[in-house]
């Protein structure tokens, strides 16, 4: 391409004109029209037990690299048997009472502690295959060959109701409960954030801004301006903040950890020399 800027100063000037350009709708309000999010649901007579678990116990199984993890009783039931020597991991399980109202004299039951469920991986069992269904996208999001090349693994799960995703502190697992291209560029921005900072666990605040604010920029970049308005209400609420401006704010105090993702991430994309960012 004739008289094209060296390839870094492409990027560079792409990212700091879609930067500018959210900030500039996050403080005036003037924004894309938002377009509805949409959830996985799962296929009748495939949902798993871990399906049921909260996101903690869902990371945690993440975490033992495996995508289906179940009591010992449970895998009986399906047909397959713990390997012997095999070793539990633990999840949590509430315990609950029931207490009656001394007013109305109703009965509603509360959480009274946690306990330790072991659980098996399916690696470590044997017997009956499972069949498990294809969440897959028809079509890849754009960037799927990036979180290839950084070296992270993608599953699609039904939608459980507690996050459209997720990715496990060491940047390796990434679960998406959406096909919303938003979510995807939303854990990839977490996991080229965990390649230079340690990721903590839980959502924590400045990672969570970091995440969105690139999940932001790559929509823009690519064309998916609906998605926009989602972002600015996420940001708000983890920045505390009143307004865009306050919002805005928030995004310049970690910006040059959004910019660093970016430039992780873009260095491993085909090139943007097509793109043009509407």
């Amino acid at each position: 391409m004739p008289g094209r800027a060296h390839p870094d100063i492409f990027i560079d000037e792409k990212i700091k004109e879609n930067i500018d350009k959210i900030l500039e709708m996050f403080e005036t309000g003037n924004m894309p029209a938002a377009i509805a999010r949409t959830v996985i649901r799962a296929q009748e007579g495939f949902e798993l037990p871990s399906d049921k678990w909260s996101l903690g116990n869902q990371i945690i199984m993440m975490a033992h690299n495996t995508e289906d993890a179940r009591g010992f009783k449970q895998w009986q039931e399906v047909g397959r048997f713990v390997k012997k020597g095999a070793k539990a991991f633990y999840i949590l399980g509430p315990m609950c009472k029931r207490i009656k109202n001394k007013e109305d004299d109703r009965e509603k039951i509360i959480i009274t502690c946690f306990k330790s469920i072991p659980v098996f991986r399916y690696e470590d069992t044997e017997g009956a295959e499972v069949e498990y269904p294809d969440y897959l996208p028809k079509e890849p999001p754009p960037l799927w060959d990036v979180a290839e090349k950084m070296g992270i693994q993608v599953n699609y799960r039904p939608f459980t109701g507690e996050a459209f995703g997720s990715i496990t502190t060491d940047g390796r697992k990434m679960t998406l409960r959406t096909h919303d291209v938003k979510t995807y560029f939303h854990e990839l921005g977490h996991g080229a954030h965990g390649t230079f900072k340690k990721l903590k666990g839980g959502q924590h605040e400045d990672q969570e801004i970091v995440a969105e604010t690139v999940a932001c920029v790559l929509c823009e970049l690519y064309g998916y301006h609906g998605y926009i308005y989602h972002g600015f209400r996420y940001i708000k609420h983890y920045a505390g903040a009143k307004d865009g401006k306050e919002s805005a704010r928030a995004i310049m105090a970690v910006l040059s950890d959004v910019k660093q993702c970016l430039d992780i991430i873009l260095s491993l994309a085909e090139p943007l020399e097509e793109l043009t960012a509407a």
